[in-house]
This record gives C-alpha cells, sequence and structure tokens, in this order.
C-alpha cells in the first residue's frame, strides 16, 4: 500500500496558490478591415515583426492610427506565411498600389503592439 507523503495542508496550500496565481490573459483583439491604404514605410529589425506604416489612417488605436506589426506577435512563426505577407507589402510599395488590410486590434493595449495585420488583399 502507497502512502501519501503530502499533507492535507500541503496540498490544500498549493491548489489555493494556483487558483489565486496571476493567469497571463490573452488579449482582447477585434478583427477588422481597413479602407484601401498605400504603404508609408516598412520597419524591421532582428527582435521581431516588421512594422508597417500607411495613408491614410488605418485605426487610431494602431500607433496613431498609421501603423501595424506584419505579423502577429504571439503566434508561432510560420516562414512561409511570413515572407508571402512581406512578399505583397513590398510589391505594393514598389508598384504604388493600394492595400486593404485584414486586421486585428486590441484597444486596451497602446503602442505598436495594439495592432497586427492577419491578411492582405492587393488593390489595382
Amino acid at each position: 500500500m502507497k502512502v501519501c507523503r503530502y499533507s492535507v495542508p500541503a496540498i490544500t496550500t498549493l491548489a489555493l496558490g494556483l487558483a489565486l496565481a496571476p493567469v497571463s490573459a490573452s488579449a482582447a483583439y477585434v478583427r477588422a478591415e481597413s479602407i484601401d491604404v498605400s504603404v508609408d514605410a516598412i520597419y524591421a529589425n532582428e527582435w521581431g515583426s516588421p512594422f508597417v506604416t500607411f495613408i491614410p489612417a488605418v485605426n487610431t488605436v494602431c500607433s496613431g492610427g498609421r501603423g501595424l506589426y506584419l505579423y502577429n506577435l504571439e503566434a508561432a512563426p510560420n516562414t512561409q506565411l511570413r515572407n508571402n505577407k512581406m512578399a505583397l507589402v513590398l510589391t505594393a510599395k514598389a508598384t504604388g498600389k493600394k492595400l486593404r488590410l485584414d486586421y486585428f486590434y486590441d484597444s486596451t493595449k497602446t503602442g505598436w503592439e495594439a495592432c497586427y495585420i492577419h491578411g492582405l488583399y492587393l488593390i489595382d
């Protein structure tokens, strides 16, 4: 017969601690679609998703209305899908064509991380 090594108070304390531990809340992202926009600038570095600004403004929540991350920073990276999105943004910038954005925004966040692009439509 096995004997439990944990006392009832220890198990109770552990369960209570887990129940009261802070839980990371998932973002309250809302999906939206932009009007037709032109690519203004693309900023990229080695720390994460490229950040793209547009003319005219997309959503005031999105870094002053003009900028969104190209990728969802909370999703597992898929290099091929990310490359496809970057190719569309670069094509639009190089040819002067407009894009329509399928994007997510979180009005509880501020700054760059408040919005990211889910999908792109190349217009014209």
